[in-house]
């Protein structure tokens, strides 16, 4: 008998609310989808002998979708009805004030008021409340309610924002006098961070600045700065400024968050006093200053853990050996024969072909399972490269002891810091310490001379293994899980390739590389006022850096064990063989010695004078900036001892 298509049974729902015939027509075309799905479902299984079933089935499933949809659509507030607001915004002086933004507080729903300052905005709920704002005036929130007319009247910050002070290159401005693009962010947002070094603190913090992190090892995992992108071929880096002084050896990476007063990204002209260097753009860096009271004693302590972003999951040995099996099966088999092949490879390892030559598997079953229950871990181990190599978490941490205080003719500031990283390898050699300590002092000769005075000084202390960290990562990545990375008893396993074993080659098995860097920073300002000429200044600049470098790397010959899977000891256990694995036999020293001279001298002129609304600033500057350079490099070997 032909199959008959029953009539669909479709629910009709009136709307009696004439306020909502677009909703009535949506929840209408609801239920028109869900009859067409419930007849396509009909036709579908025309020919099953349970169709009638399958109807019932899929009539509940259609009564179930809409009684989903009418929540969803009660949750989302569909029914509810918007409520049209109109009002008016004028200032303190009952004048309009054009261009104020109103906001519906919570969402990015607003407009703004037209020349006369009047707006109108529709409002989801009489709870609703409007955000009104305006440059140089104090935020406004008002809940509707039952009103649909407001009026609202803005009064003047009382620090307003127009009045901040933005570091600019030599000196500092309002900010309603800055024409050019300039980014700002004070130091105590800098210290929330718990980054240990400076720029990975950057990051979402700065518009138009993009930080990129491209390696996690202790000592070196400074990010790329970037403003505004890539500007220039070659070097795409900004120029720092620290304390007013340019390119300080050192950068900003390792400096202490904790001394930190505001951090200034300059872009476009507002760079251009600092000529051709500024071409990517300015950093500025402003170091705390003493303040007049009694002496403020601060410590902060953080300690963190760390770990990477991602490592890579690999296989396991069975997942490994089956994975050779398939590859055998692939490369030898015909296409036709697989399915037997397969199946003999499960049970025997071994496949006859049907022109009579014999196939083998990579790994016979029984080692498969060997290799997943654990049973022989000698001769069938289930290497985890990654996990035998590298910690779970890796321990940081950072101290930090500041006092400052001062008088009206004296002010300082001093700090003291300490941080210590660790690398991500067990038993590791590599990891980063560093000591800091910086000196501000502010002294008020008279009324018409102000000297300004600071000292830093830092080490930075990085040790590694003699084999980096790409040399370790391949070596992971390249391990094999059916070949061992440590025997049970503890010792290293073979290599994989030219003696790089990673449980051997993360530690100081091999020698050492140790790397220390000293920096000595000070700067010094003199400002002179000119006595009957109000406004006129006279400034004076030097800074001395000093840097000190010196590294040295010994390495050593080192072994691993081998076993040929055939000898044993009395006792039963594997005879390992212990053999030299390096790619030398003797030690060897490397040393190398540098040491930079950087000299600044600068002298300014300065004349600021307002006149009623009007402000006249004239620079002009020079600078003259020497460096000098030496290094040393030494290699020896054959040591008698």
């Amino acid at each position: 008998m032909p199959y008959e298509e029953p009539p669909l049974s479709i629910v009709t729902i009136a709307f009696l609310n004439a306020g909502l015939p677009l909703l009535g027509k949506f929840l209408n075309s609801v239920l028109l989808i869900v009859a067409m799905s419930y007849s396509f479902g009909l036709r579908y299984y025309q020919t099953s002998q349970n169709s009638t079933c399958m109807q019932n089935f899929l009539l509940n499933k259609a009564k179930i979708a809409f009684v989903a949809v009418l929540m969803l659509l009660m949750n989302s507030g569909l029914f509810a009805q918007s409520i049209s607001v109109k009002g008016k915004v004028r200032n303190d002086k009952a004048e309009p004030m054009p261009n104020a933004s109103v906001l519906i507080k919570g969402s990015t729903n607003g407009v703004t008021t037209n020349e006369n300052g009047e707006f109108s905005i529709n409002v989801p709920s009489s709870k609703s409340v409007l955000l009104i704002s305006a440059i140089g005036y104090q935020n406004q929130e008002i809940t509707v309610g039952s009103q649909t007319n407001i009026e609202v009247v803005m009064l003047i910050g009382e620090a307003s924002q127009l009045d901040a002070v933005v570091v600019v290159g030599y000196g500092t401005q309002k900010k309603v006098t800055v024409t050019g693009a300039v980014a700002q962010v004070k130091g105590t947002e800098l210290e929330k961070s718990p980054a240990v070094n400076l720029s990975n603190s950057l990051v979402g913090r700065l518009a138009g600045v993009s930080a990129v992190q491209g390696s996690g090892e202790p000592g070196y995992d400074g990010s790329v700065i970037r403003i505004r992108g890539t500007n220039t071929l070659g070097n795409s880096a900004a120029l720092i400024v620290i304390d007013g002084i340019p390119d300080r050896i050192g950068g900003l990476d390792r400096l202490n968050p904790a001394d930190i007063e505001t951090f200034s990204v300059l872009k476009d002209a507002s760079a251009a006093i600092y000529g051709a260097r500024a071409a990517n753009g300015v950093i500025l860096i402003t170091t705390k200053r003493g303040k007049t009271g009694k002496p403020i004693l601060s410590y902060d302590f953080n300690q963190g853990w760390a770990q990477p972003t991602r490592i890579p999951t690999l296989m396991d040995a069975p997942q490994y050996a089956i994975a050779n099996n398939e590859l055998v099966l692939f490369n030898q088999v015909p296409a036709d024969q697989w399915g037997a092949a397969w199946s003999a490879f499960n049970t025997t390892g071994s496949y006859i072909k049907t022109d009579g030559t014999e196939v083998k598997a990579s790994y016979y079953p029984e080692d498969i399972a060997k290799y997943r229950d654990g049973s022989d871990p000698w001769g069938h181990p289930n290497t985890d490269w990654y996990g035998d190599a590298l910690k779970d978490w890796s321990p940081q941490q950072q101290h930090n002891l500041q006092v400052s205080g001062g008088s009206e003719t004296v002010k300082y500031l001093a700090s003291l810091g300490y941080q210590d990283q660790d690398g991500y390898y067990k038993n590791s050699a590599t990891g980063y310490k560093q000591y800091d300590i910086r000196l501000n002092l502010d002294v008020k000769v008279n009324k018409f001379i102000n000297v300004t005075l600071g000292v830093a000084g830092r080490e930075e202390y990085r040790h590694f293994p003699t084999r980096g960290a790409g040399a370790i990562f391949r070596m992971l990545m390249r391990g094999k899980p059916t070949e061992p990375e440590i025997w049970p008893n503890g010792m290293p396993g073979p290599d994989i390739e030219n003696g790089e074993n990673p449980i051997v080659i993360t530690t100081n098995a091999t020698g050492y590389d140790r790397d220390k860097q000293d920096y000595l920073q000070t700067n010094g300002k003199v400002e002179i006022k000119i006595p009957g000429v109000e406004g006129l200044k006279v400034t004076g600049t030097a800074s001395l850096d000093k840097f000190y470098r010196n590294r040295k790397r010994w390495e050593t010959p080192w072994y691993l064990y081998f076993w040929d899977k055939t000898t044993y000891l009395p006792d039963g256990t594997p005879a390992l063989t212990k053999s030299i694995r390096s790619t030398f036999s003797d030690p060897r020293l490397t040393q190398y010695d540098e040491t930079r001279l950087n000299v600044l001298l600068g002298g300014m002129i300065n004349y600021d004078r307002s006149f009623g609304d009007h402000t006249i600033n004239l620079m002009a500057a020079v600078t003259k900036e020497t460096g000098e350079g030496d290094n040393f490099n030494a290699f020896r070997r054959y040591y008698i001892s």
